[in-house]
């Protein structure tokens, strides 16, 4: 990977950690990925943790996993396959950091021909809702 992929993947973590917290009363965590890639990078590792933080002080009963991948020619069906990837290696990665797997729900949005392969379509969103003890 690229000193500048993990820039722009860096500076767009901070932009979205800066506003974690929805209007919907919970708090999510994107973690960005690399084009093709289930590997999570250290930054995306951070924000695992941070997530798995939250997830633990809150008590939260539910820790949803969303994965999401870009539509690339017409296999879609390959990008839904990555995009469950995805949200398995951040699960995995939210039991490392101290989440029980009982907490933890798994969901993949299929892509949309009409997403193009930025990196805005690719990530995992954890969500978090603190009101759920």
């Amino acid at each position: 990977m690229c000193r500048s992929s993990l820039l722009g993947l860096s500076l767009m973590a901070a932009a979205f950690l800066g506003a974690c917290t929805s209007g919907s009363g919970r708090d999510r965590y994107p973690v960005f990925f690399e084009a093709g890639s289930t590997t999570i990078s250290p930054v995306g590792a951070q924000i695992v943790a941070q997530a798995a933080a939250e997830a633990r002080a809150s008590n939260a009963k539910v820790v949803e996993v969303v994965g999401h991948a870009a539509a690339h020619g017409t296999n879609l069906s390959a990008e839904e396959l990555l995009a469950v990837d995805r949200a398995k290696a951040v699960a995995a990665e939210l039991m490392k950091d101290g989440v029980g797997g009982a907490q933890i729900t798994q969901i993949a949005h299929p892509p949309h021909n009409s997403q193009a392969g930025t990196v805005a379509s690719r990530y995992v969103s954890i969500e978090i809702d603190p009101a759920t003890p």
